[in-house]
């Protein structure tokens, strides 16, 4: 069986509040840090890589001021440290490994997520047997050439796939493509589902 993941919130928590909320101390903040970065479709253009982090400090720094500069870089390129890392499942997916499974990522992320495995995700580096990001193939999750370059990249058959993310369009289009997959809500739901294919 081959285990394909998305990465926020299947292997780590991706919670763009939490992140805002440690940075902006008032909700006046909170609100023009959310708009600039989050609501302006930039932070989507990180993940599309037609976006490098260094720009997106500039583009957002020109809409706010330099009087933003300390909270946006903060946010941009330290937000790991404000969120959970789902230690819990490395263990879980190192059994299966060793069982034979292999272990896949697909994920709309920046290339922050080779940072993410030399450090908070290491635990997966060992482990992993490969990756599809969206800012390396410059489209993102539901589009089906995700999906369909992760098959083919690493010769998958969809009929021999699981997949798991935490967005109802990314399984259905999964789904359309073969693959069996699973909607995980909350944390809990990846471990339970992973220990079905232990």
């Amino acid at each position: 069986m081959d285990i394909i993941l998305d990465m926020g919130n299947v292997l780590l928590e991706w919670n763009k509040d939490k992140i805002l909320k440690a940075v902006a101390k008032t909700e006046k903040d909170y609100l023009i840090l959310d708009k600039a970065i989050f609501q302006s479709g930039l932070w989507e253009r990180l993940d599309l890589g037609t976006l490098t982090r260094e720009e997106l400090v500039d583009r957002v720094l020109s809409l706010l001021g330099d009087i933003y500069e300390k909270k946006v870089e903060e946010v941009i390129w330290n937000w790991p440290a404000y969120i959970d890392i789902y230690k819990e499942v490395f263990p879980l997916l190192t059994g299966l490994k060793e069982k034979g499974h292999r272990i896949f990522v697909l994920s709309n992320t920046s290339p922050v997520f080779y940072e993410l495995l030399k450090d908070q995700l290491a635990p997966l580096e060992k482990i992993l047997d490969g990756f599809v990001l969206s800012c390396d193939i410059k489209v993102i999750k539901p589009d089906r050439k995700m999906f369909e370059e992760i098959l083919r990249k690493y010769q998958l058959d969809p009929a021999n796939c699981i997949f798991l993310d935490d967005v109802k369009d990314n399984t259905n289009m999964a789904e359309s493509l073969g693959i069996k997959s699973y909607q995980v809500k909350q944390r809990s739901d990846v471990v339970y589902v992973l220990k079905k294919f232990e």
